[in-house]
């Protein structure tokens, strides 16, 4: 391996650092501490050691053989990159496959995320240095190299005056932090000037912990914009703030930071952040519960872990909100172990930010909570993450997690028997704001992803997501004991044929389609788009018009108990393409044999692939509760098709890397005549099941049309329904809907339980006629206006697509 003597080189480096003594006139630089004092103040090294443990681990805890293996792999990862280090005295990067130029425009704008992977590699290099029992630990000439590459890049590139090419965000949110976490590793072992170097050079690109595009260097960045930062950035925001001030010894630093991070749980009503419905959003309109939304949890978590128990702990009451926000935001969107997709933006394109990466992610951020819980949602929040831990038999969370410190946490909480692990979370979880509908049954979980003229498609940025062109056209997902199914999906299935969207098959260009606020504006022609909650069942649709407004439909979906009912209609495109909606394409399991039964019988696929069903179940011998059965309520023409399907992350983003996978689909040509559908999936069922639900039926669709959608569960005596119009339609023998809404009705001797809903958000009052005597039984927000003519007026005014559930009682004829 190349080591060379670097102790020339990095004294020519550190002779020419410009350290100026202020970047912007701030009041908080006067209350900055000399590096070279003798004895830090207590306080600050007390936050130092405790944000370092976080990444080597409790010195009092022996590692286990998993954490030895970690210590291994990161030596391994530091020795290469120590080895691979340019040395010569007129290099222009640190290694020769991360180039560093700012001369051409090619080289300007990748400039930043090339510093940024420098410092990254400096990093690793940093933690092998200090993880006890590894080969490098307290190496002198390994510390010698990192000294030389940071006082390099700090000289040529990342300095104060230097111009943000490129994105702005490695700048001024990346890589200082990247920076700051090698400094607080190193802090003792480097020399004072370069600690002061770097801090004066994230201050210049991040002065603020509000505001972003703050430093004279922006001007020329992706974003050169004064603003303030919300969501995951904000918290990204305060961390490169309150780490420089405990670097820097500036308690006015990390009172700011601390001050900034309570209006990230601010209640948001338009924009990024949190939602009362659960909701999170980021880039103004698109769902980021799993990616963004985790910056921000895990980003708020460790920093006030960093201070609780200090003089800078955070009092604020506010920041008590992240407790109902974990169970209302995070519990129903993970999924044994996995962050359901559907959340997760644009990151299912990266391969290392799959459903389970990001689950493991958010998982370690919960870890954060525990001490600071209140004992209720404290035991609540043990239980959550030891159950998705340990029900996450996929993916090894523990061979994932990066932080050495919560890995150390989280085996003390799984070993832990008071935490029993077993929190099985079921029913029906909707959240209007994002346009997103969880349903949670026994040993399975169906999610919908839709959007409306309040919420973007998809995004496509950076040339990441650049053909997730229907992801957000009422894609479903359905989540079983098949727990690696999303798992390389995205590279490999048919972007085209997503679970339950309907397309009118025009080829689509890299990023095109997009309708959110950033590009090419919302689909103003969507307002119906809503979800109705009825105690654990549900419903959810929307009057879908796609992206260049080709193609509308109205589309439903009703979840029953066991079965989730799907209803299309009035499919029409104004075009000469040809109309399909996917009904399955499961990527088959790699374990056991999967078997297709098609009308009760086993489908061999050199037969017809286009045939009139009735049924369709796919199995696994391997695999309890991964029987998957699909019940078309009318015989309907069907094309099945398995395929071989080979792809590469590169189709759809910045990484690359080939995966195939086996897929059987089921498909449904839409024609002027044939324009709508309606079938029954059911997870978990078997033949005999289905036999039996044949032979019951308990789904009876009243209604599939262009005014209404109507299905009564004959077992459940439960009728629900989607209303598009405001002209009057009867729902059951006792009431019709004069509004455009969702409603549910249950029926129990003399008495009447609604729930209804608005799903354009925008009316005042939703009209329902009785056909016969009622009397308000239970009305808990007094919203319902009864008049003696059957009328009912019910006040939606701030509901922003909520449901409200309320009791009617018949009153006898006199």
């Amino acid at each position: 391996m190349k080591h060379a003597n670097l102790a020339v080189s990095i004294a020519v480096a550190l002779s020419t650092l410009i350290v100026p003594t202020s970047v912007f006139a701030q009041p908080n630089t006067t209350s900055i501490v000399n590096h070279h004092q003798s004895q830090p103040l207590v306080e600050y090294q007390a936050l130092r050691q405790r944000w370092a443990a976080s990444f080597l681990g409790d010195v009092t805890i022996p590692f286990d053989d998993t954490l030895k293996q970690t210590v291994i792999t990161t030596n391994n990862a530091a020795d290469r990159y120590w080895s691979s280090m340019l040395t010569d005295p007129t290099r222009t990067s640190l290694w020769s496959d991360v180039v560093l130029d700012a001369q051409t425009d090619a080289g300007k704008k990748v400039l930043g995320a090339n510093i940024r992977t420098s410092y990254q590699r400096l990093f690793d290099m940093a933690k092998a240095y200090h993880l006890r029992d590894g080969q490098l630990q307290n190496n002198a000439e390994l510390l010698s190299a990192i000294i030389d590459g940071m006082a390099f890049l700090n000289q040529h590139y990342y300095k104060v005056g230097a111009k943000e090419w490129g994105n702005w965000w490695h700048w001024e949110l990346g890589t200082p932090k990247d920076i700051h976490n090698i400094l607080v590793l190193l802090y003792d072992q480097l020399p004072p000037q370069l600690i002061t170097a770097h801090t004066q050079a994230t201050r210049y690109f991040t002065p603020e912990a509000t505001h972003l595009g703050a430093g004279p260097g922006a001007d020329v960045s992706s974003n050169p914009h004064y603003r303030l930062s919300t969501g995951g950035n904000r918290t990204d925001n305060t961390q490169v703030v309150i780490l420089r001030g405990i670097l820097d010894n500036n308690s006015a630093e990390i009172e700011a930071a601390i001050g900034a991070l309570s209006p990230v749980l601010a209640e948001v009503t338009t924009s990024d952040g949190f939602y009362s419905d659960g909701s999170f959003l980021q880039h103004y309109d698109i769902a980021y519960n799993g990616t963004y939304g985790n910056v921000l949890l895990s980003g708020l978590g460790a920093q006030l872990d960093l201070v609780a128990g200090s003089p800078w702990q955070a009092t604020d009451p506010v920041l008590k909100n992240i407790y109902p926000i974990i169970f209302k935001s995070y519990a129903p969107l993970l999924e044994r172990g996995s962050m359901m997709e559907f959340v997760n933006g644009r990151a299912i394109s990266r391969p290392k930010e799959q459903g389970h990466h990001v689950g493991h992610l958010v998982i370690a951020s919960l870890l954060h909570y525990i001490d600071g819980a209140e004992p209720q949602a404290k035991a609540l929040l043990q239980n959550l993450i030891k159950t998705q831990i340990t029900q996450d038999t996929s993916f090894d969370f523990f061979t994932s997690i990066k932080h050495v410190g919560n890995y150390q946490k989280a085996k003390v909480l799984v070993a832990d028997p008071e935490v029993n692990g077993e929190q099985e979370l079921q029913g029906f979880f909707n959240y209007p704001a994002m346009d997103r509908v969880v349903y949670r049954g026994d040993d399975w979980s169906f999610s919908l992803a839709m959007h409306s003229s309040r919420l973007g498609n998809f995004e496509c940025m950076n040339n990441e997501n650049k053909q997730g062109w229907f992801t957000g056209d009422g894609m479903g997902y359905l989540y079983n004991s098949q727990l690696d199914h999303y798992h390389n999906y995205w590279p490999a299935v048919n972007r085209y044929r997503l679970e339950g969207t309907t397309v009118d098959n025009q080829v689509m260009a890299d990023c095109d389609g997009q309708r959110n606020q950033i590009k090419g504006g919302r689909q103003t022609q969507m307002d119906w788009v809503g979800s109705l909650h009825f105690d654990d069942i549900g419903a959810a649709g929307m009057m879908f018009s796609n992206w260049n407004n080709t193609l509308t439909a109205n589309k439903s979906w009703f979840m029953f108990e066991d079965e989730i009912v799907m209803l299309g209609s009035d499919i029409k495109s104004t075009t000469q393409a040809d109309i399909t909606t996917t009904v399955m394409n499961r990527k088959l399991a790699d374990v056991g044999n999967n078997k297709l039964f098609v009308n009760g019988k086993p489908w061999q696929p050199q037969l017809s692939h286009t045939m009139k069903l009735r049924t369709l179940t796919l199995t696994n011998n391997e695999l309890d509760d991964s029987d998957i059965s699909y019940v078309f309520l009318k015989p309907t023409t069907v094309t099945v098709e398995q395929q071989l399907r080979t792809g590469d992350w590169s189709d759809i983003g910045t990484r690359s890397g080939q995966v195939s996978a086996d897929f059987v689909a089921a498909t449904i040509a839409q024609t002027a005549e044939n324009d709508h559908y309606a079938y029954v999936l059911m997870p978990n069922a078997d033949k005999e099941d289905v036999k039996d639900f044949i032979e019951e039926m308990p789904i009876k669709v009243r209604r599939n049309d262009k005014l209404a959608h109507i299905v009564t569960h004959k077992e459940q005596a439960i009728t629900a329904a989607n209303i598009w119009t405001d002209q009057g339609v009867k729902v059951t023998n006792q009431l019709s809907a004069f509004s455009k809404m969702a409603v549910m009705v249950e029926k129990d001797d003399r008495e009447l339980k609604l729930a209804v809903s608005d799903p354009l958000q925008t009316q005042t009052m939703l009209h329902i006629r009785l056909h016969k005597p009622v009397e308000i039984e239970t009305d808990i927000e007094q919203r319902l206006q009864l008049d003696g003519q059957g009328n009912l007026m019910i006040n939606v005014v701030g509901l922003v697509g909520q449901s409200y559930v309320f009791t009617l009682k018949r009153v006898a004829a006199d």
